[in-house]
């Protein structure tokens, strides 16, 4: 069986239904996906397509995957915790395993670093097939990055060619003000052109978020307003016009608090250039970034920081200790979390007692722990 994980549920199901019509095949036969709540494979499925985190969790049932020939881990340069940790255990798999193929795919990752951690192995650059992107910079900074990216919205349904519209925001409470605010200021202007609005967020319904690939009704523009989660994931037909507020929501360990936290953060230069990527699609189009070409080159990082530098690490050392890990400072991170934690491990424990946590097993109750936050209450029930 071929393998391929996406990190969000949204891509694994899209990607699955685009490749069965592709090939002419019954969704859910040859090709099928595998998502959290939901199993959409058979016994005749060839390629299954998947979160990363669910391929994760068949590592601690089958720790060489035997029944995958091939493993293609696409969107690699998200580096979210369940693919760091992926890294590390197919690393040490296609060491034992001759017959097991990995392919990490992305369209702005550090390749070397990448081959470099798998032990130098090829690099394939494939050339890519999207058309001319006119990119335009803002010339001051953004106060209010809804306010202009909802002028900047009107200014292009009213008056420019044909093309439907593709703005980035970093959650979804700010999806709905542009939308609202949209609808309303459109509302104002007598004969206005139609225009469809289609918010997509990780949080809304399944059958809400398959209106953003349905074609736009004739005479009507399309315009999408999104989180990242159509940066790389997804792929719109007909965007030619990008509006990009240049925020995003991470999820930051606050160890005053001692809770994980969305906080919203400049993107990096890597998601700016995918995200204006998306308006080449299909045609030219033109990216509008809400931000200044000063700010891109001194306020943004040239990539996102990896999940695992900066969550809470408590899952982590459940998750390797459910897979046999037993000492957690040797296990392979790419980008192992920060460093100041070895030295305190050190300093506030000894030697002995450090051998004794890593000797120390995952139990039933642990593993319980490891997949849901209601774990507490599921271990008192019991």
């Amino acid at each position: 069986m071929i393998g391929c994980t996406q990190p969000r549920r949204v891509a694994a199901m899209s990607v699955a239904k685009r490749v069965s019509d592709e090939i002419g095949v019954e969704l859910g036969q040859e090709v099928g996906y595998a998502i959290r709540f939901e199993d959409c494979t058979s016994k005749k499925t060839v390629i299954k397509y998947m979160t990363d985190g669910i391929l994760l969790r068949e590592t601690l049932r089958e720790s060489d995957v035997d029944h995958y020939s091939c493993i293609v881990m696409d969107e690699a340069h998200e580096r979210s915790l369940n693919t760091d940790v992926l890294f590390g255990i197919l690393r040490d798999v296609v060491a034992r395993r001759n017959d097991l193929k990995l392919i990490v795919t992305s369209a702005t990752m550090d390749a070397g670093k990448f081959s470099d951690f798998f032990g130098g192995v090829p690099i394939y650059n494939i050339p890519g097939r999207t058309f001319p992107v006119d990119v335009l910079w803002a010339k001051s900074t953004v106060e209010d990055y809804v306010e202009s990216a909802v002028k900047q919205a009107l200014q292009v349904h009213l008056s420019m060619d044909e093309g439907d519209i593709l703005i980035f925001m970093p959650g979804q409470e700010a999806i709905e003000v542009t939308c609202d605010e949209i609808r309303t200021r459109l509302d104002e202007v007598d004969e206005s052109p139609a225009l469809a609005l289609l918010p997509i967020y990780s949080q809304l319904p399944s059958d809400l978020q398959s209106k953003i690939f349905e074609k736009a009704p004739e005479g009507c523009r399309k315009c999408v307003v999104a989180t990242n989660i159509a940066e790389t994931s997804l792929t719109l037909d007909g965007i030619k016009y990008v509006i990009d507020a240049g925020y995003c929501k991470l999820k930051v360990f606050n160890p005053k608090i001692g809770m994980d936290s969305l906080q919203v953060y400049p993107i990096s230069q890597a998601n700016a250039n995918q995200r204006s990527g998306r308006a080449g699609r299909t045609g030219a189009g033109t990216a509008f970034r809400l931000y200044t070409l000063s700010q891109y080159k001194s306020e943004m990082l040239l990539t996102t920081v990896p999940e695992i530098q900066r969550t809470n690490l408590s899952n982590v050392v459940l998750l390797l200790k459910s897979l046999n890990v037993d000492d957690l400072l040797k296990f392979h991170f790419m980008d192992p979390p920060p460093q100041v934690i070895k030295p305190l491990i050190k300093m506030f424990l000894s030697k002995s007692f450090y051998r004794i946590i890593c000797s120390i097993q995952c139990t039933r109750y642990g593993s319980l722990m490891l997949w849901t936050t209601q774990a507490n209450l599921l271990i008192k029930g019991d």
